[in-house]
């Protein structure tokens, strides 16, 4: 049985600052090598698909379906099969695992308690440091893409989040893109701040690349706002009004935006209450699920006009609609791609509820991959989706090596 390691952090962040930011995690790997006593650690980051993991640098690829090393990825524990699979994890954003080979590894997996929790810092570390090194270089975008981006693609990307999951405390969030060949201008975009959380969903009108840059105008418009500490409906404002003065007559964005208090009660509530009550702009954008005791309901929002088309709104502006959640909610966010054209028998409530009882992060997997086996990967449309449970209360986590466990 392996004995618990030493690792010396300040020894580990000296290598990696030392090396460039594209062989920052190679360099982690190998100073981790000695660190804990192996002959082989290497680090394999998953797709952006979430169907395969690539090692880093040199692209080998393993499924994750039925792979020790994808049952680690997406389940969040430990896994052996000769090498150590330990996923690298960043509060829910799993990014991929890295792989452990002793020199004396026995014919069991046969480690101890703290050998087992020393791997998952070590990878918990690991991700901090890919997390810092990726806004140096394109390595580890590179790195995750199976396939070439179409240039609408390219700019749609770099709208999202860094991190398409987020665990804060007192919620679980996770969104997924599944782009159309032609790139129909959507995007998502959440943030956390100290006192609410701020989702929301954009679908620019037409494809290609002006449907992208559409998306681009509206999103930025919306940040800008946010970042002056406007409210829903001056992200609202702020977002038709880039579009009026920037755009086509017929151009257009539906969206939703989506403000959810974050504090050390429940907003919204009385004493004890396991309820909050979250704030709605909708502009003509399709309506949220939301998921309660497994069932799915459609929330009955009355959309104001999409943004950069006026239809009279000036004097009155946009409506922000209250939505009360329970603990243990989940609200669904979707665009109209999700079952429109070559989606349209796709039974997407069907999925949305067979999935309910799992992590944010994998019921958006199996959704995204169900999705694509329907349209047989050729979506005529992007779809695309945000997941958001709220747990009650200011935090529910559970946590090893960067994820929630419960």
């Amino acid at each position: 049985m392996h004995e618990t390691p030493a690792l010396d952090v300040r020894a580990l962040l000296e290598a990696v600052e030392n090396a460039s930011p594209a062989a920052a995690v190679t360099t982690a790997a190998q100073h981790l090598e000695d660190a804990v006593g192996a002959r082989q650690v290497a680090f394999w980051i998953a797709d952006a698909a979430g169907q395969a993991l690539l090692r880093i640098p040199d692209g080998e690829r393993l499924e994750v379906e039925k792979s020790p090393a994808g049952t680690a990825w997406r389940e969040q524990r430990v896994e052996w099969d000769g090498s150590w699979w330990v996923p690298v994890t960043v509060r829910g954003d799993a990014q991929g695992v890295l792989e452990i080979r002793f020199h004396t590894d026995p014919p069991t997996a046969d480690i101890s308690d703290g050998v087992l929790e020393h791997l998952q810092t070590v990878a918990h570390l690991l991700g901090y440091v890919l997390v810092a090194s990726q806004r140096h270089t394109d390595e580890y975008e590179t790195g995750r893409r199976s396939t070439s981006f179409e240039l609408a693609m390219e700019i749609q990307r770099r709208l999202l989040p860094q991190a398409f999951v987020c665990e804060g405390g007192s919620f679980t969030l996770a969104g997924w893109l599944e782009p159309s060949s032609s790139a129909g201008g959507d995007t998502f975009d959440y943030i956390a701040s100290r006192d609410r959380l701020t989702v929301s969903l954009i679908d620019a009108v037409g494809h290609h690349v002006n449907a992208a840059l559409l998306a681009t105008l509206t999103v930025n418009a919306m940040r800008k706002a946010r970042r002056d500490d406007g409210d829903l409906r001056s992200q609202a404002h702020a977002a038709d009004a880039a579009l009026m003065r920037h755009a086509r007559p017929e151009e257009y964005a539906t969206g939703v935006i989506l403000e959810l208090p974050l504090g050390d009660e429940p907003a919204g509530a009385g004493s004890g209450s396991e309820t909050l009550l979250v704030r709605v702009v909708n502009a003509g954008h399709p309506p949220i699920r939301l998921v309660r005791d497994g069932t799915v309901t459609t929330v009955d929002i009355a959309p104001d006009p999409p943004f950069g088309l006026d239809l009279g709104r000036a004097e009155k502006g946009f409506t922000c609609h209250p939505l009360e959640l329970r603990a243990g909610d989940r609200l669904v966010l979707l665009t109209d791609g999700m079952y429109e054209q070559s989606a349209a028998t796709f039974d997407l409530d069907d999925h949305i509820a067979r999935t309910s009882d799992l992590h944010p992060r994998n019921a958006a997997q199996d959704i995204a991959l169900a999705f694509r086996e329907h349209v047989d990967g050729q979506p005529e449309d992007d779809a695309t989706f945000v997941i958001l449970d709220w747990h009650g209360g200011t935090t529910s986590r559970d946590t090893a090596g960067g994820s929630d466990l419960t």
